[in-house]
């Protein structure tokens, strides 16, 4: 399947997409933060500002900062972004209760904005099979 929003011919897509929805505006409205995605031995970072996805970055260095991180394998990433998720696959908290995915860094900004970033994975997810 691929992850598409780890290449740069969909990168456009995913920003404006997320970007437009009007569900992540209102939930993210206050929101800016970079957050990394760990897709595998994959990353970028996803940077947010005041509910706009302002840029995914997909070459991030050690130089490059993050507020909090969200990572799985790519097997686990494939069953989030599917178009019926598995059990345990359907969001963010499912996963890490599981132990698929791992939330890492300033949990205090992670979860200030739960809703945002479980509204930015649902879009994600229908950008992946759309």
């Amino acid at each position: 399947m691929g992850i598409r929003f780890l290449d740069p011919r969909h990168i456009r897509r995913f920003c404006e997409g997320i970007s437009s929805d009007p569900e992540f505006k209102l939930a993210a409205k206050f929101m800016s933060q970079n957050i990394l995605l760990g897709v595998g031995d994959s990353k970028c970072i996803v940077s947010i500002r005041d509910g706009i996805v302002a840029e995914f970055n997909l070459s991030p260095t050690f130089m490059d900062s993050w507020d909090f991180s969200i990572r799985a394998t790519t097997e686990s990433w494939e069953k989030l972004l599917s178009p019926l998720p598995p059990a345990f696959y359907h969001g963010l908290f499912a996963g890490m209760h599981r132990g698929t995915f791992s939330l890492d860094g300033n949990l205090e900004a992670a979860f200030a904005h739960f809703w945002a970033v479980n509204r930015m994975l649902d879009v994600m997810r229908q950008l992946q099979n759309g």
